[in-house]
């Protein structure tokens, strides 16, 4: 046996293991499942091999008798069961493709991964409900109406109430956003957006907005519905010279302005007509 195989063999002894003793947490989504691409990747190639030629199987599955594989044959099929059923998976670095499907994964975070390495998001995106990536995005649609390297049509994410798409070098908004209909917790922060335009109105249910650490001149526009719910705004380091808009957020409670370009004490007039907020930056 190859020093390779042999290192990746102990990966996944290593892996079931783990998630033989802890695996309860995991399946009840209050741990989150932390791989790194190259194990993932080790593992998705295991699931075609092994399992996946046996299409539409559920469950363990009935396997061949041969004494020397059946021990490490019943960890992948362990590790595939598992990994169908994690609720919350985290995959670090890039260049892999998901090309297996979860079926009950409701948080998903990425982070360094391409949007065109990324396969099989649409496979779990009317499911998601956080969707967490950073450091390799450059645009929404990517991932929203493109869903990666799936390249489909775009839909809308049915349970996705929140969504992180900070630290990334997004510089423009655009309409997959309307593709989020249910969605109230937005971070778009240390990107490099320069105006949100109109593209916000559809987030009917925002409830708080990030967009920190932008480029931003002028406060966002939101719709009427969002304008009523929002209670968190945080626009610090930003180029804003003016807030006209704000006082529409009639239910608004925190804002945090610090570190822009308001430089006259009567720039901040539309905060006295805020009268649910109590934190201000």
């Amino acid at each position: 046996m190859s020093s390779a195989k042999a290192d990746q063999t102990t990966v996944v002894h290593r892996l079931a293991t783990l998630l033989r003793n802890n695996g309860d947490s995991v399946l009840d989504g209050s741990s989150t499942l932390t791989l790194q691409v190259g194990c993932l990747q080790h593992l998705t190639q295991l699931f075609e091999r092994h399992l996946l030629s046996r299409t539409h199987q559920h469950g363990f599955l009935a396997l061949p008798s041969h004494p020397a594989d059946t021990a490490s044959l019943l960890e992948v099929q362990f590790l595939f069961d598992m990994l169908q059923k994690t609720v919350s998976l985290k995959v670090l670095k890039v260049l892999m493709m998901l090309r297996f499907i979860y079926d009950i994964m409701h948080l998903l975070g990425l982070k360094r991964i391409p949007p065109h390495c990324l396969e099989g998001l649409r496979g779990v995106y009317s499911q998601l409900e956080v969707f967490t990536c950073s450091k390799g995005v450059s645009s929404l649609e990517e991932l929203l109406s493109l869903c990666g390297g799936d390249l489909s049509s775009a839909l809308p994410w049915l349970e996705l109430h929140t969504l992180n798409f900070s630290y990334n070098s997004i510089s423009h908004l655009d309409e997959s956003l309307s593709l989020l209909n249910v969605l109230k917790w937005l971070d778009l922060s240390h990107n490099k957006i320069q105006d949100c335009a109109e593209f916000l109105k559809p987030l009917t249910e925002l409830e708080h907005l990030n967009l920190a650490y932008n480029n931003l001149q002028r406060a966002p526009v939101l719709g009427l519905s969002a304008q009523a719910k929002l209670t968190a705004l945080i626009l610090r380091n930003n180029e804003l010279e003016t807030i006209n808009g704000v006082e529409q957020l009639s239910s608004l409670q925190s804002l945090d302005l610090a570190y822009n370009l308001l430089m006259e004490h009567s720039q901040l007039a539309p905060l006295s007509l805020l009268h649910n907020l109590n934190i201000v930056r």
